[in-house]
């Protein structure tokens, strides 16, 4: 067997069933999943009349997300998903790329998928689909259905905000940055899947209300993200302006504190002049009613500022 195979079945019979057929022959009506940098795959896949952007987009290391035909019985679709493998953040999407050729469906991966290793589970227990449109589907859905399954912790995250504080804001850039990383990928994969259905392939027409199902979920997908990055918007907006407020009532008040002291400041300063003539220099109570006159002073002021409304 290849060493870039992970797995193989046969949908011939109606039912999936390990391909007997270990040869470098693409046989119709099989499913061939790969290890996309696995030496050899590229040599594989040039052996059969595959056009060379195909070979590249299923071996490439960065891809968006996005739907290619190439003639009646040949097409590519790129798709991400939820990286829930351990030590990984779910955020970096892992990349799923699956090329349909003469009734053949042969997927690559870089970093194994939860989605398609259930799947195969399933297989191996003689359950899931039992021909290549369905594994697809089941494909597209069990990646969508996992990313909707990482966002609902998020959704009761932000309602147990009511009232967004300053220890807030941390969690909240936090799940801005991560929200924006999953949007990147999943915005393009709606246009994907629409441009999927939207195609009409007669090998799928089986699924087109399956496939429209799908592309219900990742519209909904990116709506709920879009819902809450506008709600983490608003929450930042609230803290912010919470912090505006008060940096500027601080600044009011040390701005009403300085007009206040600033005649004080004047008459000390006056008087501090060392040169000859400062009255009282020679009266012991000099000092007791030069201070009575600031407190005096100072009491007028906040008077006058209260009539004004300063304060």
């Amino acid at each position: 067997m290849n060493n870039f195979l992970i797995s193989s079945w046969d949908f011939s019979s109606g039912k999936a069933v390990p391909a007997a057929n270990t040869s470098n022959e693409i046989s119709a009506e099989h499913w061939y999943h790969c290890q996309r940098d696995a030496v050899g795959i590229r040599e594989w896949l040039e052996k059969h009349p595959l056009p060379e952007a195909v070979i590249d987009s299923l071996l490439a290391d960065d891809t968006r997300p996005r739907f290619e035909q190439y003639g009646s019985d040949c097409f590519l679709i790129i798709l991400r998903g939820i990286n829930l493998n351990e030590g990984a953040q779910p955020d970096d999407m892992l990349s799923l790329r699956i090329m349909w050729y003469k009734g053949a469906l042969i997927s690559t991966r870089k970093v194994p998928s939860k989605a398609v290793s259930m799947l195969i589970e399933q297989l191996q227990q003689g359950k899931g689909p039992d021909n290549l449109s369905a594994l697809l589907v089941a494909i597209a859905s069990g990646i969508s259905e996992r990313i909707s399954t990482f966002l609902a912790p998020i959704d009761e995250q932000l309602n147990e905000i009511d009232v967004p504080k300053a220890s807030d804001l941390q969690t909240l850039n936090a799940l801005h940055s991560r929200l924006l990383r999953l949007r990147r990928y999943l915005k393009p994969q709606r246009y994907a899947l629409e441009d999927l259905l939207s195609a009409d392939l007669p090998a799928l027409s089986s699924q087109v209300h399956h496939i429209k199902n799908c592309l219900d979920t990742v519209t909904r997908i990116n709506e709920s993200i879009e819902f809450f990055l506008d709600q983490i918007n608003h929450l930042l907006a609230h803290i912010n302006q919470e912090q505006a407020e008060t940096m500027n009532r601080n600044t009011y008040l040390f701005s009403v504190v300085a007009g206040i002291f600033l005649p004080a400041g004047f008459f000390t300063g006056l008087l501090g002049v060392n040169i000859g003539g400062i009255p009282g220099i020679d009266n012991p109570f000099a000092f007791v009613i030069f201070c009575v006159g600031l407190l005096a002073v100072i009491a007028l002021e906040v008077v006058i500022l209260k009539k004004l409304r300063f304060i």
